[in-house]
């Protein structure tokens, strides 16, 4: 039976259903009825299109022993229905990588493979017919052992998967699930087997309870293997576990692989070993160690020969030099590797490099045989003979050769390069018979060193870039050809018609992890901050769609430069307005179609504006198609991107095209998905959807701009700002980079920032460098009248007083004076004929009289008259008025608000002290102490609020004018919020009340004219009350003693307790003294004990 007991299976299932949501994430279907039946799946995920570059007819096969591969499809040994569905599938052509790997994976335990092939090689399906075919096999032997048991009785071990595909990521899950359950079939009343299952992105009990009764194939991602142990460490293990697959190991994160081996250190069946294939795009030793370490008979399989060359021993070398030095680099790689040792095959790009080749190497005495295109059959017979035994000749061909059946060579030399990549790998197809086999379970003779020596030039250096990646991988690359490579890499992409979107990854991640991406990585002129578009500080946003939780498509409203104010940018309803009526209305036909420009797509329903993005190959110009293939991004309804044809175009007016987009890109950066997936889920951007859209009504989006480059934001931070239209503030509702953590949707990731800025860094340096250059401009352009304006600067000033004029005058006067007196001096000193031997002499200090002043010093004493002329006008207006009926304040706001307050609108004179001596000097007003009154609008006032407080509680009385006012109160964090307003008053009563002791809820009520607000209080404690500030606050006496009244008689009441618990001393009564009674009365200095106001701790 099973190895889990059933109270903990009860205890974890009760668990799960407790605590977890129902319903299915799972990829398969439990209604199938028919005998031999499988899961639906679709035929444009089943089949992962080929590419006929990558697909070689040529492999190189190491194992143990000779490997026997399969010729034709009648050879394969593979189940009926397997073949079947392949056919159906239009899978009828059997690659020579399939040839060998289906054989070896179906011949049982213990025959391991890792497959390495570029993508798209027909590698994937190298394995999975024959994981497939294993695991229907298993299915039929467990219905076969189950017939034989008593009803109602299960088999021992029988539960979780029979093969476990682990792949990079989401996308590839889909389409490996989606081949397996092309290919698996179960019985019919087996609703209880499920085929093929995937972890599902959110809790799910259901998964667990397929895993128990029992799976086909477990399609995951090392990421969600680490999540599924870590939901239920300790459950089970697999014991059925036929397969293990690691699909594009090498694109697995080091990290995410580690912690996978960790839980299949846990989950492997103690039993047996399973069979593991590897898939990978290039070698890896350490792999293929750990391969061995689990299978007995491991098969290396390579479909890309570059590859198998360096695994063979092969040593590639890249020299950079001009074209009349390759002949000398020739020679000495022939003096290193003579030809009389080493079979020597040099490669050249056509039959006229040949010639010169051959005729510079005859003339420094060394034997060629050329093999020319229009090569005959003596030719032929020579290269023959040439293969049995070379005698030192070096043979010279070029890569349209493909009748020369060569594969025992030891010496490469490539005088040219290929003019494709693919061309460049075959070449090494002739090495692979000298290729060292490390699985061979005989030990081979030592044989030869293999060479390849790359020699580049300026005219064949076109594939140097991916030379150079490649050979990154395996080994060090001269620093000078790295830097090469990339300026070449550049000025390709430059070159290149096309303008596609930049990878997604690299927007998220900083870096591309797809090898078959074939979206842009490499940074344009045209990523380049638009001018529209704000390149730092705060921007407010309206949202128009959501891609991914860090992804969205945005318009902008208003902009906050650092260190500045809000601007307003043009309004998108006017800006979307005034295009469409800029559109003409007969457009006319947009043909032929060029990448880069703007133009019109009519849709069903509406027209836009798009860019095109790319452009399929045209035949004829001339002729006008509609079905030619076209990729365009809206640039105003939203910024998607979508694929259409030709027909839909027309041309769009260029004042149209001049106009900047309505819509941009927003993205969170320094977020990664929180599972370790280098994509978001469904389920992820549906939440963020919801979450977004479900804000309150009037709010906005709030952004904060980390740079700008290829027409998008990159913010560090997006927050929901609602304003609170009753106390004009706004507040905080949501900061979607924290609740994304929270919820653990996202998590952060400092490398992912700084990746991202280095992939833009080309772009953000030379947007730096023109804004720099563009300020200098303007500086220069603005000094002239900034001058102009330092001349009239006195002149615009406001008028002041006739005392500060007076001052203003006389210092204009002075200032005069000295210039005058400074040029007097100068030409005098001019003019003098000793002026040469005055260094000589001693210098006398001059009084500061006799000085000259300069043009620092007058402007030095103009800026201090006119401070003493500000301090002398706030004198002025502080010293009371003449007439105590002028002092009445005019403004009826003002006035109303004294009324209200019982506050005296007329300052009378003091009457003057009747005592002797004359009255004291009031001290010098300081008018940098003197306190600033808040600035109110005219029409709020504050209203009286008397205060006190209780031990729980802190009471508010607010008397208003009217009782027919409306009010609303708020306890906001640590203050109040008062608002009261009237239909028959344009008056506002307001306040804002902070709170230096922690309030836990607020609660009021109105009575009258009065508005009795009750805060209670967090903690049942004196608050230290410190409202003199707010001259509207006003004690309430009377419950303040009150309160101590109250207070005291507790105290008594706690004394009086005390004292009946405490012990009594024996007193000894003495006689009264006739003396005693005036002194007790007489002792006015004695402090008195009162054993009442006495306080316990």
């Amino acid at each position: 039976m099973l190895n889990i007991s059933d109270e903990r299976l009860a205890h974890i299932m009760a668990d799960f259903d407790r605590t977890w949501s129902t319903g299915s994430s799972c990829s398969s279907s439990s209604a199938d009825r028919d005998c031999q039946v499988g899961d639906a799946y679709c035929a444009q995920d089943a089949i992962r299109p080929l590419v006929a570059i990558n697909c070689s007819q040529f492999v190189v096969a190491h194992a143990k022993g000779e490997l026997q591969p399969a010729r034709r499809f009648s050879e394969v040994f593979l189940l009926k229905h397997i073949l079947e569905t392949m056919r159906k599938l239009g899978l009828n052509l059997l690659l020579r990588l399939q040839s060998y790997t289906w054989p070896h994976l179906t011949g049982g335990a213990g025959h391991g493979a890792m497959i390495v092939s570029a993508p798209r090689s027909g590698r994937t399906f190298a394995y999975v017919p024959a994981v497939c075919h294993v695991v229907c096999k298993a299915l039929t032997e467990s219905r076969n052992r189950r017939k034989d048991l008593p009803p109602l009785s299960w088999p021992q071990d029988q539960y979780g998967p029979m093969a476990l595909i682990l792949v990079p990521d989401l996308r590839r899950v889909q389409q490996v699930s989606a081949m397996c359950r092309a290919l698996l079939r179960k019985a019919e009343r087996e609703e209880w087997l499920t085929l093929t299952l995937n972890v599902p992105s959110s809790k799910n009990s259901e998964f667990f309870l397929r895993l128990l009764n029992g799976v086909g194939c477990l399609v995951a991602t090392p990421a969600q293997l680490a999540w599924f142990w870590e939901e239920a460490p300790g459950l089970m293990r697999f014991p059925c576990l036929q397969f293990l697959v690691y699909d594009d190991v090498d694109l697995m994160a080091e990290e995410q692989l580690t912690k996978a081996q960790q839980v299949l250190q846990e989950i492997l069946p103690l039993t047996h070993s399973p069979q593991v294939v590897m898939v990978s795009q290039s070698y890896s030793p350490k792999l293929m160690a750990r391969l061995r370490s689990v299978n007995d008979d491991p098969a290396l399989v390579f479909g890309d020969i570059l590859e198998a060359a360096l695994y063979g021993g092969t040593r590639i070398r890249i020299s950079l030099l001009r074209s009349t030095a390759k002949i000398n680099a020739v020679v000495q790689m022939l003096q290193q590797c003579p030809p009389e040792d080493y079979r020597t095959v040099i490669f050249c790009i056509d039959d006229r490099d040949m010639q010169h080749l051959v005729a510079a190497l005859e003339e420094r005495g060394y034997d060629c045989l050329p093999y020319y295109q229009n090569a005959d059959l003596e030719v032929f017979e020579k290269v023959h003979s040439w293969q049995a035994n070379s005698r030192g000749v070096i043979l010279l061909c070029t890569d349209d050769c493909p009748e020369l059946i060569i594969r025992d060579a030891h010496t490469l030399i490539h005088h040219s390069l290929s003019q494709s990549w693919r061309k460049f790998k075959m070449r090494h197809l002739m090495l692979t018979d000298n290729l060292r086999n490390s699985l061979a379970s005989t030990v081979s003779p030592a044989k030869l060193p293999l060479h390849s020596l790359v020699l580049l030039d300026d005219n064949n250096h076109r594939q140097l870039p991916r030379l150079v990646d490649f050979l990154q991988l395996h080994q060090e690359v001269d620093p000078g050809v790295v830097a090469l490579a990339k300026r070449i890499r550049k000025e390709m992409g430059q070159a290149k018609s096309e303008q596609r979107a930049l990878c997604d990854q690299i927007l998220m991640m900083g870096k591309c992890y797809d090898p078959v991406c074939e979206d842009r990585h490499q940074v344009a002129p045209f990523d380049r901050r638009p001018a529209h578009m704000p390149a730092s500080g705060d921007v407010k946003v309206q949202l128009v769609d959501v891609y991914s939780p860090t992804h969205f498509c945005v318009r902008l409203l208003e902009h906050l430069p650092a260190g500045g104010t809000w601007q307003v940018l043009p309004f998108t309803g006017v800006q979307e307005m005034r295009m469409k009526l800029m559109q003409p209305k007969k457009p006319r036909r947009y043909w032929p179609p060029e990448v880069g420009v703007i133009c019109m797509y009519h849709s069903t329903f509406t027209k836009e504006r798009v860019r095109v993005l790319k452009v399929a190959p045209i035949k004829n110009v001339n002729f006008a198609q509609s079905d030619v293939a076209v990729v365009l991004q809206a640039l105003d309804t939203d910024t998607r991107i979508f694929s259409t044809t030709s027909g839909q175009l027309s041309q769009c007016p260029e004042a149209l095209q001049r106009q900047p987009p309505l819509s941009c890109d927003l993205r969170l950066v320094g977020l990664v998905p929180y599972c370790g997936e280098r994509s978001w889920t469904e389920d992820d951007c549906s939440k963020v959807k919801y979450m977004l859209t479900q804000l309150p009504k009037g709010h906005f989006l709030q952004a904060k701009i980390q740079f700008t480059a290829a027409g998008t934001l990159f913010a560090r931070d997006l927050v929901a700002m609602v304003y609170a239209d009753q106390f004009k503030v706004h507040l905080r509702h949501l900061n979607l980079k924290k609740n994304l953590i929270k919820r653990t949707l996202a998590k952060k990731c400092e490398q992912a920032i700084d990746m991202i800025q280095e992939f833009f860094e080309e772009v953000l340096v030379e947007d730096v460098s023109e804004g720099k250059v563009k300020v200098a401009k303007e500086k220069a352009e603005n000094e002239p009248k900034e001058k102009a304006k330092d001349a009239v600067l006195v002149e615009s000033q406001p008028v002041l007083s006739a005392r500060c004029q007076r001052l203003v005058e006389l210092a204009l006067r002075m200032g005069r004076e000295n210039e005058k007196r400074r040029e007097l001096e100068e030409m005098q000193s001019k003019s003098t004929e000793v002026q040469k031997n005055q260094l000589a002499k001693p210098v006398t200090p001059a009084t500061e009289a006799s000085k000259p002043l300069s043009n620092e010093d007058s402007v030095a004493q103009l800026y201090e008259c006119m401070m003493n002329c500000t301090l002398l006008q706030l004198e002025d207006e502080k010293e009371p008025a003449e007439d105590p009926y002028q002092t009445m304040n005019t403004d009826p706001a003002d006035f109303l608000t004294q009324v209200i307050n019982n506050e005296p609108t007329v300052k009378r004179k003091a009457k003057r002290s009747k005592a002797k001596g004359a009255p004291a000097a009031a001290p010098p007003p300081d008018h940098f102490r003197r306190e600033v009154p808040l600035q109110l609008p005219p029409n709020v006032v504050r209203p009286s609020v008397n205060y006190y407080q209780t031990v729980t509680t802190l009471e508010l009385q607010v008397s208003l004018p009217e009782d027919d006012h409306e009010y609303t109160a708020l306890l906001a964090g640590a203050q109040i919020f008062f608002r009261a307003t009237s239909k028959s008053s344009e008056l506002i009563q307001q306040f804002i009340l902070t709170l230096r002791f922690p309030y836990a809820a607020l609660r009021h009520l109105i009575r009258g004219r009065t508005v009795y607000i009750s805060v209670t209080k967090s903690l049942a404690f004196i608050d230290p009350l410190a409202f003199g500030e707010h001259r509207f606050m006003k004690p309430n006496h009377d419950k303040f003693d009150k309160m101590e009244d109250h207070r005291r008689m507790a105290h008594n009441r706690f004394a009086s307790v005390v004292d009946e618990y405490r012990p009594k001393p024996n007193i000894v009564l003495q006689e009264k003294s006739e003396e005693s009674g005036d002194e007790e009365r007489n002792m006015d200095g004695i402090e008195h004990v009162d054993t009442h106001n006495i306080m316990c701790d």
